[in-house]
């Protein structure tokens, strides 16, 4: 869990961490240096009661929420990790029943469910995005097809299996969403997992991190970026897959032109991306690079 000057959210997210019908054997708390009472609030939230296995640490200087992210992930020693937001309220089934579903099925290594969004304070509505899986069941692999570098559930709907974790270490990279690397990663080893239950009241509001990088021009170069080097890697890997090149190469095509486009500023690679423009999420998405050409 990550906390920067969430003494206002703190509480709710607290709750409903301790009171897990499964106990969390682990919980690590990283804090950005927050200026506000969340630091005082935390202990003061241990000692009342008596959490000996909940840890907290404040940064001697402010790393940025994807830093002070990756730095807590990293020193995670469970065998299923749970990605952590301080603004969140958990529903109190979560842990119990995503930890059951790694104990049932070894070959899920990313696990993400459905979450509630509410707004307040001028908070952008977050829209759930459907994802497609193999089959209907409560638990079910998600297909892979030309959207699989898209991530579209966020990291606190998140668990992921400790395998993956040095692998999420290899690929992330300063600058880039810690969600989206275990995604991409998880998808093309094929071990990426739906919980279609809602597990998370998923606050969104004016301080949110993620509303910072959702859109924009540098979110957009990150993105291309990091696929085409999770895709390089991939298939360099003892994990990589022949039957899944064409998916990957097709990306890589399409990721070199939308680079071309947005940062080296040549025009005629919008015209040749129209073949690839499936691959966007959506079409609106094809339209957005071109405004994004003429914005920078």
């Amino acid at each position: 869990m990550t906390t920067y000057n969430g003494e206002r959210f703190l509480p709710e997210m607290l709750e409903s961490l301790r009171n897990q019908t499964r106990k969390i054997d682990e919980l690590l708390i990283f804090d950005d240096g927050s200026t506000d009472s969340t630091v005082c609030l935390i202990e003061n939230y241990i000692d009342k009661y008596g959490l000996e296995n909940w840890k907290i640490r404040q940064n001697e200087i402010n790393l940025g929420w994807e830093k002070n992210f990756v730095q807590g992930l990293n020193q995670a020693k469970g065998d299923v990790i749970f990605p952590c937001d301080q603004d969140d309220i958990w529903h109190t089934d979560k842990i119990e029943k995503m930890t059951k579903a790694f104990e049932d099925n070894s070959d899920i290594w990313l696990l993400i469910s459905g979450y509630h969004a509410f707004s307040e304070n001028g908070g952008k509505m977050a829209i759930q995005q459907k994802v497609r899986t193999e089959t209907n069941e409560l638990i079910s692999k998600v297909i892979f097809d030309e959207k699989y570098y898209q991530i579209l559930r966020p990291g606190c709907t998140m668990a992921f299996r400790k395998e993956l974790l040095p692998l999420f270490m290899i690929n992330w990279k300063p600058g880039t969403p810690h969600d989206a690397v275990l995604w991409t990663i998880a998808s093309l080893l094929r071990k990426l997992y739906l919980y279609d239950e809602t597990f998370i009241e998923y606050r969104r509001h004016e301080s949110n991190a993620s509303r910072k990088i959702s859109h924009g021009y540098k979110y957009k170069v990150n993105e291309i970026i990091r696929t085409k080097c999770i895709n390089d890697w991939y298939i360099q890997s003892s994990y990589f897959n022949q039957k899944y090149e064409d998916d990957i190469q097709r990306c890589n095509i399409w990721c070199d032109y939308r680079y071309k486009l947005l940062v080296k500023k040549k025009f005629v690679y919008w015209v040749k991306l129209f073949k690839y423009r499936n691959i966007y999420l959506t079409r609106k998405k094809y339209i957005g690079d071109i405004v994004y050409y003429f914005k920078k």
